[in-house]
């Protein structure tokens, strides 16, 4: 029986504890889900990095009519914000030898990121956390609560605390 390959999604965002998740997946997750198989060489998996920008209209606000300039100037700074993203997340899946591939998906974070998860098909979405109280997750909300509850596949929450023991790993 051959096995199917497997595709992980991590999602990715400016945040320390996305970097710390990312790294994890790397470390801990990859290689337990696409193990070697009889002939040693590794199964295939493929490894994607997902960060969903905000609409501009969002980021602009509804109190006002933006400029076309003003507008182009926020989805470049959006752009911009993404590139520098993606390229800590590549350096680090270079430092853990994983070939990934990036997507970008433009809307409210809940909801594209368990669209995005079910639209790639992925078999796993990992995800950090910012360890939030419970009055913070009240009355701001949790993305991973969210994403737990709402995408059509498995989702691995990474905590604070997981993340601080993996940089003295």
């Amino acid at each position: 029986m051959e096995e199917k390959c497997k595709t992980v999604v991590v999602a990715v965002d400016e945040s320390e504890e996305s970097m710390s998740a990312l790294l994890w997946a790397c470390k801990y997750l990859l290689p337990a889900q696409c193990p070697h198989g009889n002939n040693t060489q590794q199964l295939p998996c493929k490894f994607i990095l997902v960060h969903i920008q905000p609409d501009t209209c969002f980021a602009a606000g509804p109190a006002y009519i933006a400029s076309e300039d003003l507008v182009n100037l926020l989805e470049m700074d959006a752009r911009r914000t993404t590139q520098k993203i993606f390229k800590r997340a590549l350096c680090i899946c270079r430092d853990n030898n994983v070939k990934a591939e990036t997507e970008v998906f433009v809307g409210e974070v809940k909801q594209r990121l368990c669209e995005a998860a079910g639209k790639l098909g992925v078999d796993f979405l990992v995800m950090g956390s910012h360890s939030h109280g419970f009055f913070k997750r009240v009355i701001v909300g949790s993305l991973s609560d969210y994403c737990c509850q709402k995408a059509a596949c498995p989702v691995v929450v990474v905590n604070k605390n997981i993340c601080n023991n993996l940089k003295r790993w």
